[in-house]
């Protein structure tokens, strides 16, 4: 039985690590599963370690000190991400990136739909084309029929 014990001891660090990272992760504001917009909470960290719903609730300590931490950085009227802050201009860079990104793959849309037309249009082009000459084959064949072909011996007379 104290292996069993020894099995939970160490699954249960391993999880007190997880929390421990994904809290470090959030106050760097460098968060790997949630969003990185600057909230940190008690279920934010438990989301960011990967853990199923309320399992963070287990580690009363970890939630204590979890505790403590956000409201020194609530106390201290600092985000982690104010060095990371979000200004007016960079949005309207993105914007226009993103404009151009769409034009550009506009254009590309309607250069190749003009190729596919011109494609389409040669097919049809030649398709016709092969049905005239067979039609002009059918012709000359049937011409052929109709002509009465004489041999060379046919036409003297011993």
């Amino acid at each position: 039985m104290s292996s069993n014990n020894n099995a939970v001891t160490e699954r249960s660090e391993i999880t007190l690590q997880r929390l421990e990272s994904a809290l470090q992760r959030l106050m760097e504001g460098t968060p790997e599963r949630t969003p990185n917009d600057g909230k940190i909470s008690i279920s934010r960290i438990n989301d960011e370690a990967g853990l199923s719903a309320g399992a963070i609730y287990y580690y009363k300590a970890f939630i204590e000190k979890a505790r403590q931490a956000i409201a020194a950085i609530k106390s201290n009227n600092q985000s982690p991400l104010s060095a990371k802050k979000v200004t007016v201009e960079n949005l309207r860079n993105q914007r226009d990136d993103e404009k151009r990104l769409k034009e550009k793959y506009r254009a590309q849309r309607d250069e190749i739909k003009l190729f596919c037309d011109q494609v389409v249009a040669r097919n049809a082009n030649l398709e016709f084309a092969l049905f005239e000459a067979l039609e002009r084959i059918q012709q000359l064949e049937e011409e052929i029929k109709s002509i009465k072909v004489v041999g060379i011996n046919q036409g003297r007379q011993p």
